[in-house]
């Protein structure tokens, strides 16, 4: 287990954890969000997506990753362009610094 801000791999690829402290809606203490293939992104966006995998919402779609996020050396997400963007685009409840990775 990582930080993702310190997490030296450059990408993550589907099925790869994140576990953080979550706020209102979510009422599990940690918080999983599992990174999936999602293949009906649409334009603009990769192929991935961010599914809520613990708690009352296990199972929900929580974001849809916009093209910028698809990682160049593989057919992962970029950890900086996660880490840079977490609180802005993905979850504003915690910053990147206390987002755990699960590989």
């Amino acid at each position: 287990m990582t930080r993702l801000t310190d997490h030296s791999g450059g990408y993550l690829c589907a099925g790869a954890k994140l576990r953080f402290v979550g706020e209102y809606p979510f009422d599990a203490e940690p918080v999983d969000f599992m990174i999936c293939d999602y293949p009906a992104a649409g334009a603009g966006r990769c192929n991935f997506a961010l599914y809520c995998v613990s708690g009352y919402h296990a199972g929900s779609l929580e974001y849809v990753f916009p093209q910028e996020a698809q990682a160049e050396e593989a057919r992962a997400i970029s950890t900086k362009w996660l880490a840079e963007n977490w609180q802005k685009k993905v979850y504003n409840g915690c910053s990147a610094e206390n987002v755990t990775v699960l590989l």
